[in-house]
């Protein structure tokens, strides 16, 4: 609520000043937030009234400056507006036009507050459900249940110890420290410092015989035999050899199909499906 008086003190004292609810139209929650249109509309309704008793803050009279100019194809538009209002405000009787005055201001006090006051419509930077109009729901007994029955799974859960994750990591650095370049010195020498092309012609993508140090990585694992160009080339010339190339052939096609567009999926699917899983496919 708010006095109803032309003083700019808004605290609430002892005394036989009369006072006034909100109207619940001016509620923050009522309607959704003002746009910059109704703001100067309101302001330059104040300009067209009593400047001694409607004229505007230093603060207002820059934020009119600057709608003037980002909304001055609807200027014509706020000017028309903020007169009409003017003509009806004359109709109301001296104490209605002093109640719908100071609820109008307290409407825009708390949605355009002045400079270096805090603004209580300022939007929480934590969301909340509440915000959607969605309550949070009550948990049940099942869902505590299913809760409990899942905080048990976790207690049986292995989990790994910190020594164990380290052994790991260390066991990893020792077998690929070899072909890391940065930790063990190339062979037969960096091309960056010594302008010698071998290093990259033995150990381009597609070569006709690998070097043995390329084939030694090969043997750790299947993903980085087919991650090389030239390790896929062989096993696939090995598994043709086996009557099973079908089987690699599948294995590259779903991999590029993991990464095509968006636009590419269904029809590679349909290649996909036609060659290796339709009935009397020729690679089924």
């Amino acid at each position: 609520f708010f006095p109803i008086s032309d003083s700019k003190d808004l605290v609430v004292k002892d005394d036989s000043s009369l006072y006034r609810f909100q109207s619940p139209y001016y509620w923050p929650w009522q309607n959704r937030p003002p746009d910059n249109v109704e703001y100067a509309i309101y302001l330059a309704k104040r300009t067209l009234r009593n400047k001694q008793r409607h004229g505007l803050e230093d603060y207002e009279l820059e934020a009119l400056s600057n709608l003037k100019k980002n909304l001055a194809n609807k200027w014509d538009f706020i000017t028309m507006q903020a007169e009409e209002q003017v003509k009806l405000s004359k109709v109301l009787k001296k104490a209605d036009k002093l109640i719908s005055d100071s609820q109008e201001r307290a409407y825009w006090r708390v949605h355009r507050p002045p400079p270096g006051m805090v603004s209580s419509m300022e939007p929480c930077p934590v969301p909340t459900r509440s915000w959607n109009g969605c309550r949070t729901r009550k948990k049940t007994i099942e869902d505590h249940r299913r809760e409990v029955e899942l905080l048990k799974n976790s207690l049986s859960r292995t989990r790994v110890k910190v020594s164990q994750a380290l052994e790991s990591m260390v066991q990893h650095v020792e077998i690929y420290m070899e072909y890391d370049p940065l930790i063990t010195p190339t062979q037969p020498s960096n091309p960056w410092v010594s302008e010698d092309l071998t290093y990259w012609q033995l150990n381009s993508p597609l070569v006709e015989v690998p070097t043995e140090k390329r084939v030694r990585r090969w043997a750790l694992s299947m993903e980085e035999l087919v991650s090389d160009p030239t390790g896929l080339q062989e096993f696939t010339n090995y598994l043709r050899k086996e009557y099973s190339h079908e089987n690699i052939r599948f294995w590259m096609a779903v991999n590029d199909l993991r990464r095509s567009a968006q636009s590419q999926i269904s029809w590679k699917v349909q290649e996909i499906f036609e060659e290796f899983l339709a009935p009397g496919a020729p690679c089924e």
